[in-house]
């Protein structure tokens, strides 16, 4: 287990923590991430641990149900004329998919508790990120449908369930993401040097996390989609092998192959895609056209996907010189590189990225005890603390919403349940601070 300070590392740390799971739910439904920390004392000062994490795939048949609803409600979406309330909901579709991911989620809670040897009435809350089902309709509004049967869940499993994150965001003209970077924020930050977490998943992303002097520092907090990274590979490697193989892992393929001038010129004439954040991540389509093209051409996948590889390790490196020179001055010395995501795992493009920035140290983030992993849930964990104590958890910059607000539905479990969770949320005073100082 590890202690992460929420503010003051000097704080002592309390026998009797209030226990907290966060759930969250792959943007393709594929896999659950699970993760329990226990938060030791009350106030801005108390530390928290990360007791347990857990990962597995989510059933095919369920992801594919998912699927199948995405596909439903974008098809009503396309090429009508009708606002937001008027999308049609498969809703025999909708009952099973949100039906099996409860049980799911039921069964990961179940799993976290039995490996932590705790027990139900010791949680104070379950909390479930999904990315939901999301449209823009033709008259501009944002719908959005939680995949999280609360109720259900509550009633299944007796603990207060929150979910549905993004609502409120919404609510407020926002798009209802990103939520992390301030968890992220809270578990990597540093009291005397800047960060920069580099996240290598499906979509290369960097976040900016200021070092914590005062009470406004997270208002500092910046975050960027780069470049489809993990989802590009792999949906190359699909494609370029007929199906044979889903994932180049540790880059096996890729370091058979060498860079094809042509191509990696095209992927650079790409025009920059939208500063609008994206749930599911940057699409990759349009290099995917390209690329295809390029093996039509005679270039074996391997070629291919060496020159991808090349082309997302050079994106990756001008924006990250940009960002550390940004942030980098006489009284700011250069910022710290954290790294987290699966394609880390990728030698041959962490090699290109290293080489690229002259060898400056790249710490991942399991150095910091931090599961990259489930680091996902963590944060869902840390969104469920926030809302049972109703501190703001958005930052409006980054979301487009007109104000910060709590976030998260909060549904009662059982009534014993439900009753130590309002005399826990009764002791936390509201007071007149910035975020409540609470980070």
């Amino acid at each position: 287990m590890s202690f992460i300070p929420f503010h003051n590392p000097k704080k002592n740390i309390s026998s009797s923590p209030r226990w907290f799971a966060g759930i969250s739910i792959a943007s393709h439904c594929q896999r659950i991430e699970s993760a329990l920390i226990g938060v030791h004392g009350q106030g801005s000062g108390a530390p928290i641990e990360i007791r347990k994490t857990i990962s597995f795939d989510i059933p095919r048949e369920i992801t594919d149900s998912y699927n199948n609803l995405q596909d439903a409600v974008l098809k009503n979406v396309r090429g009508t004329r009708s606002a937001a309330a008027d999308i049609k909901i498969p809703s025999s579709l909708l009952f099973h998919v949100l039906r099996e991911l409860a049980s799911v989620e039921e069964e990961a809670i179940d799993e976290l508790l039995a490996e932590s040897r705790l027990a139900k009435k010791d949680l104070l809350a379950v909390g479930i990120y999904d990315s939901g089902i999301r449209c823009r309709t033709a008259a501009g509004g944002l719908y959005y449908q939680s995949l999280c049967d609360a109720p259900f869940l509550a009633e299944q499993t007796g603990l207060n369930i929150v979910d549905a994150f993004p609502i409120q965001d919404i609510a407020s003209n926002g798009n209802g993401g990103p939520l992390f970077p301030l968890p992220i924020w809270v578990f990597l930050k540093s009291e005397s040097c800047d960060r920069v977490l580099l996240d290598l998943g499906r979509t290369a992303r960097l976040t900016f996390l200021p070092k914590a002097e005062n009470s406004f520092s997270h208002q500092r907090i910046t975050q960027r989609d780069l470049i489809p990274c993990g989802s590009l590979l792999d949906t190359l490697t699909w494609e370029l092998t007929s199906g044979e193989t889903s994932i180049d892992l540790g880059g096996r393929l890729t370091v058979q192959g060498c860079q094809i001038p042509a191509l990696l010129s095209d992927f650079r004439a790409l025009t920059p895609p939208e500063e609008v954040w994206n749930p599911y991540g940057l699409p990759v389509d349009r290099y995917l056209k390209i690329a295809t093209k390029s093996t039509n051409d005679g270039h074996s996948y391997q070629d291919v996907l060496c020159t991808a590889s090349c082309f997302i390790a050079e994106t990756i490196v001008k924006h990250l010189q940009l960002l550390i020179a940004e942030h980098t001055t006489k009284d700011h010395c250069e910022p710290e590189i954290l790294v987290s995501g699966s394609v880390r795992m990728h030698g041959m493009m962490m090699n290109q990225i290293s080489s690229q920035l002259q060898r400056r140290p790249m710490i991942p983030i399991t150095r910091l005890d931090i599961p990259t992993e489930t680091f996902d849930s963590l944060c869902t964990a840390i969104l469920t603390l926030m809302a049972t104590e109703h501190i703001p958890a958005s930052l409006p910059y980054l979301t487009g919403s007109e104000t910060t607000k709590p976030l998260g539905r909060i549904t009662a479990g059982s009534i014993t349940s439900w009753h130590r969770l309002l005399r826990e949320m009764a002791q936390t005073k509201p007071t007149e601070r910035p975020l409540r100082s609470a980070i």
